[in-house]
């Protein structure tokens, strides 16, 4: 049996899941699921559908659908790649994906789907088997959230890509950060293997939580996979790119695949939507569209790149970093001030970035436009005005999902180009929040 959370996306014959969320209560759709053809619905409560649909009531509907997923997983005798880190996951899950596809069965968690819900789900509608290579990105905003995906999803290798001020509104430190992101490590058991960025200091102490084998990689001497093992070229963006191919290249081998067979699968990532993305725009101008998330590493990397780009000018319009604690306010002054140094022209988005500018010296200010709203400076850019984005300038779009900076990278985007295709965020139901 297939399993739905979502009524938009259900099909005849699947089990509707009734799931309580933060905004909307899943039990109030059970009618909508059962026109649509549900089969069954999982519920928390009593309801009351026609005969022919199954009712099974449990306490928690997650938990039911979690531990389905975990007795099917144990049961296919698959070898689980668990990924965690604080920035890279979804990148690093998808090229180990790609690398371990071209040698085994794979079956990776699409997108983000990276909590306990979004991998049970995944599990539960997949097909699964002993020599089923299942990557799974595990994500974290509390110490415990990695140790409570393991108890369900227990990984035969863990791999930690870094340790940055990420989520530290609920994490605290960016001690608990590194705490939270051991708990994979921890899971591990005698025969696992960690693969471990041993150029982060806070990622490589974890090699002594790991009671099983230890593989590093980066540029240190120390470690086992290095640079020189890459003898591909990768076909992606960004300095940082080199660590996704080292931690793919760290799993394969782990997997037993040769060096040879994996730069071979290196060679074919592709970029993905949202996260550094090259893009012909509007007016001749060129789009880098990272509009899928954003923190203060990632916006650094991000200017780096657009700081490489051969330009008439370069251009960058950042949103809101969120959820960066008590350290917010210094980080946005920081990385506009580090903005200024790269773009010839600079539009921040969101009150964070607002506040940030009046913190700004009078002469650093005065070339700033601060606008409140993606919305808004999608549709001032799009505008045909003197000293909007023409012929031979480059433009990156950078900002954290919460302010919707998608709607900037389409405002900009070429229109023979369809959004769909290669943005992030513009699905039906994305685009109705």
């Amino acid at each position: 049996m297939r399993y739905a959370t979502d009524t938009r996306t259900i099909r005849p014959g699947e089990a509707f899941v009734a799931i309580r969320g933060e905004r909307y209560d899943g039990h109030a759709f059970i009618p909508e699921a059962v026109r649509k053809g549900a089969s069954a619905v999982v519920v928390e409560r009593r309801v009351a559908v026609p005969p022919n649909v199954r009712v099974i009531q449990v306490p928690d509907s997650v938990e039911y659908m979690a531990k389905q997923a975990s007795r099917r997983l144990a049961a296919s005798g698959s070898t689980v790649i668990a990924i965690t880190g604080s920035i890279g996951k979804t990148s690093t899950k998808n090229a180990i994906a790609t690398v371990l596809d071209g040698q085994f069965p794979v079956l990776s968690t699409p997108g983000n789907l990276n909590t306990v819900q979004g991998i049970a789900q995944t599990l539960l509608n997949s097909t699964l088997g002993p020599s089923t290579k299942v990557v799974l990105e595990m994500g974290a905003c509390r110490v415990g959230d990695i140790e409570e995906l393991c108890g369900y999803f227990p990984p035969d290798l863990a791999l930690v890509t870094n340790v940055h001020g990420v989520h530290l509104e609920t994490f605290g430190t960016i001690e608990d950060v590194a705490r939270a992101k051991g708990e994979i490590v921890e899971a591990l058991g005698m025969g696992g293997t960690a693969c471990l960025n041993a150029d982060d200091p806070r990622v490589d102490a974890m090699a002594a939580r790991c009671q099983g084998n230890v593989i590093r990689y980066g540029a240190r001497a120390a470690s086992d996979v290095m640079p020189h093992h890459i003898t591909t070229r990768i076909p992606l963006l960004g300095e940082h790119t080199i660590y996704l191919a080292l931690a793919a290249y760290a799993t394969g081998h782990v997997l037993g695949m040769t060096g040879e067979d994996i730069n071979q699968r290196l060679g074919l990532l592709q970029t993905e939507n949202g996260r550094l993305s090259l893009l012909a725009g509007i007016r001749g101008c060129t789009l880098i569209d990272d509009s899928y998330n954003a923190s203060p590493a990632s916006t650094r990397a991000a200017l780096r790149v657009l700081q490489t780009q051969p330009a008439a000018r370069r251009m960058a319009v950042l949103g809101d970093m969120l959820e960066l604690g008590a350290q917010s306010h210094v980080e946005h002054v920081e990385i506009i001030r580090c903005a200024l140094g790269v773009a010839d022209g600079l539009i921040v988005v969101g009150q964070l970035m607002g506040q940030a500018r009046l913190s700004l010296l009078p002469e650093e200010a005065r070339n700033v436009i601060h606008v409140p709203t993606s919305a808004l400076a999608a549709s001032e850019l799009a505008k045909q005005v003197p000293g909007s984005v023409t012929k031979g300038d480059v433009v990156l779009v950078k900002g954290s999902q919460g302010v919707r900076m998608e709607h900037v990278s389409r405002a900009l985007l070429h229109p023979d180009i369809a959004p769909e295709s290669v943005l992030c965020r513009q699905s039906a139901s994305w685009r109705q929040i």
